[in-house]
């Protein structure tokens, strides 16, 4: 194989790989999910002023509410109010600033998914190239 062959090898698998020098634009991702219980998470772009972010409403009577999404980052050191099923909930709102930050309820920036899983895959692999020697 020619090295020209190689070169065009490698810009493929980087590209499928999603390691592009140059990446295209993309607003920031966050998990949405509206006060419905159970809520299930579902992954949503944010418009470019807007954070990833956990509101959490409480009524006069004690009860909570929680929605997950894309809020304007004008909003995160703000108060807000929403109804619900015919009650007032005031709302405060926390935002972060990394891709799918809101799926903890402590906000905390979670691992990336290959990071989760690198450990399965090198142990997998090493299993089977165990194998594959004897």
């Amino acid at each position: 194989m020619g090295t020209a062959s190689i070169f065009l090898c490698l810009l493929y698998l980087c590209g499928e790989l999603g390691l592009s020098t140059s990446p295209a634009p993309r607003g920031l991702r966050c998990y949405t999910c509206n006060f419905a219980k159970p809520c299930y998470l579902v992954p949503t772009e944010c418009q470019d002023d807007e954070a990833c972010g956990i509101s959490i409403g409480t009524s006069e009577q004690g009860e909570s509410i929680e929605r997950r999404g894309c809020l304007p980052r004008s909003q995160c050191p703000l108060q807000g109010h929403a109804t619900y099923w015919s009650r007032s909930y005031t709302l405060l709102h926390r935002c972060c600033e990394q891709d799918l930050c809101n799926a903890a309820t402590a906000l905390r920036g979670l691992p990336s998914p290959l990071l989760l899983t690198a450990p399965l895959l090198l142990t997998t692999c090493f299993a089977w190239g165990g194998h594959l020697l004897h």
